[in-house]
């Protein structure tokens, strides 16, 4: 998992939550949001193990978007 953020030419700032299968190369879910709050990012994961099932670890970048 990783936030990514990028800005429109008005100046408005856009962020994304990509979920990606790093073994099968395979993105599970990109939300797009501004500002993408932690009950959000719940749900994505929550969602995502009910058609994959619960995955044996995650990936993050430990960026300030995870404190």
């Amino acid at each position: 998992m990783d936030f990514m953020t990028d800005s429109f030419s008005i100046g408005r700032k856009i962020q994304m939550l990509n979920a990606i299968d790093l073994y099968a190369r395979e993105c599970l879910k990109i939300e797009v949001g501004h500002p993408i709050p932690s009950s959000k990012v719940i749900a994505v994961l929550e969602e995502i193990t009910l058609g994959r099932g619960v995955p044996e670890k995650i990936i993050v970048d430990n960026g300030p978007e995870y404190t």
